[in-house]
């Protein structure tokens, strides 16, 4: 019997997954899903302890007029935490982990993105907004032709953009960007 199953954190250990379900936040934690009203203590005093060494985000927050305190912990919970990966936002041993990508439905119209959200950090750099939806068009099998249309940016331009994903990525073929985008959840 093969032992190596991957499961969610905070299905079986004491990690935390943020994820927002039905337009609501939830925690998984040991086993138990958690509204953002029954959010463990302790998983509140490390949240607030992320939010204060953030002082970007709280100018973000501030910025967007979010100044009732639990106001501002939700969206900075749903901005940088709020996607289902696989991969726990706070550590077995309490440690928040860098945030995620989350496609909120707002990317590239945000005045906050990148300042409350995360864009992708890959092992040489941090995509570009435009970066982020070229390999997303990859992702979905788009032609470079249908891409640049999309896009509305030359061949040339495409290439680039290409280009300084595999850089930033350590990859060099096409198909392995399709698998990159599934990979992050961009498709």
């Amino acid at each position: 019997m093969d032992n190596r199953q991957s499961l969610p954190p905070g299905l079986v250990d004491n990690a935390v997954e943020f994820f927002i379900h039905q337009h609501e936040i939830k925690c998984l934690y040991l086993g138990n899903v958690y509204t953002f009203d029954q959010l463990p203590e302790f998983v509140v005093a490390i949240v607030e302890q992320d939010m204060l060494s953030n002082p970007k985000a709280m100018q973000a927050l501030a910025s967007w007029d979010i100044t009732d305190p639990l106001e501002q912990m939700r969206q900075y919970i749903a901005c940088r935490f709020g996607g289902f990966d696989n991969n726990p936002d706070i550590s077995t041993k309490g440690e928040v982990l860098p945030a995620e990508y989350v496609d909120c439905g707002r990317r590239g119209k945000c005045p906050y993105e990148g300042k409350l959200c995360n864009s992708i950090q890959l092992p040489h750099g941090l995509l570009t907004k435009r970066e982020i939806e070229v390999l997303k068009e990859i992702g979905l099998g788009s032609y470079d032709k249908e891409i640049c249309e999309k896009l509305s940016i030359t061949q040339d331009t495409l290439r680039t953009h290409k280009e300084h994903i595999s850089t930033k990525a350590g990859i060099e073929r096409k198909p392995a960007l399709a698998v990159l985008a599934y990979k992050l959840g961009l498709i």
